[in-house]
């Protein structure tokens, strides 16, 4: 009997943690990036999405992390001969001015960034601003290799994926 609990209870949490992490597809992930930067080339690359709110400082403190982690990971070779990594940040707010500051404050690169707006709420799966930060880790196929990633975590996810 308790062995029913126990599993009862283990899939629940599981069921709890995988609806937290909302799917979000590839190709609306795609379409936003070429409204924030449309000269930009995912090919082959692994696309590492954050979403954050300028009023989060646990989602600034990950974009800040996320953009050490860029600095030194731009142009390595990744794994299966994919080239390259592209880190993409999708701000959940509508408030444009904090938006700006918190790019300023924190620097985020503005052709890589991409503030909420109603016809982006849609591609987003209506994601809101409680369920930040999130990340996701696309491969260039757009399948998902890992969500949720914690600050301390994006270095060591980061490095599983480059070749050495």
């Amino acid at each position: 009997m308790k062995k029913n609990y126990i599993l009862f209870f283990l899939a629940f949490f599981w069921f709890i943690s995988k609806s937290q992490n909302p799917s979000i597809p590839f190709e609306n992930i795609k379409q936003l990036i070429k409204q924030a930067d449309p000269k930009a080339n995912i090919d082959d690359k692994l696309v590492f999405v954050s979403f954050w709110t300028p009023n989060n400082n646990q989602s600034r403190e990950l974009n800040k992390e996320i953009q050490r982690v860029q600095n030194i990971y731009q142009v390595a070779k990744l794994k299966g001969g994919n080239k390259g990594l592209y880190f993409f940040n999708y701000c959940i707010a509508e408030d444009v001015l904090n938006y700006k500051l918190a790019l300023k404050r924190d620097s985020l690169q503005a052709r890589s960034s991409l503030i909420q707006n109603e016809e982006t709420k849609q591609l987003i799966n209506n994601l809101s601003a409680s369920q930040v930060p999130l990340t996701i880790l696309y491969n260039s196929a757009g399948e998902v290799l890992e969500s949720g990633t914690k600050k301390e975590d994006v270095f060591k996810l980061i490095s599983k994926q480059i070749t050495r």
